[in-house]
């Protein structure tokens, strides 16, 4: 296993979300059904907030007998504005988690 510590903010962030959300759908039969059917909705409904609306988002149910491998993108060096404000804000997913979207500092406009 690899370390976390240096890795990139954004894969940790993912990594947090996923965790979160299978997490949730695993005790949650009608969350886990929101989930496949809106992921965004499914994230509004864990957080309070969909943190990135324009993010594409699929979600695969595995079947008994299958595995499912998820390869990241090649090409990671352009992402789009939201994920870059994300990832630049300093504001982590788990903060989200552990203490939801209404009480997490946000950045100042400009």
């Amino acid at each position: 296993m690899t370390s976390q510590a240096g890795a990139d903010p954004l894969l940790q962030l993912r990594r947090q979300a996923e965790a979160a959300l299978v997490d949730r759908a695993q005790s949650d039969a009608a969350f886990r059904a929101l989930l496949v059917r809106d992921p965004h909705a499914a994230l509004k409904t864990l957080l309070g907030t969909d943190p990135i609306p324009g993010l594409a988002i699929k979600v695969v149910e595995e079947q008994p007998g299958e595995m499912t491998l998820v390869l990241p993108a090649t090409d990671q060096s352009e992402l789009p504005d939201d994920l870059l404000d994300l990832a630049s804000g300093g504001i982590k997913f788990s903060a989200f988690i552990q203490h939801g979207p209404n009480n997490i500092p946000q950045k100042p406009k400009a």
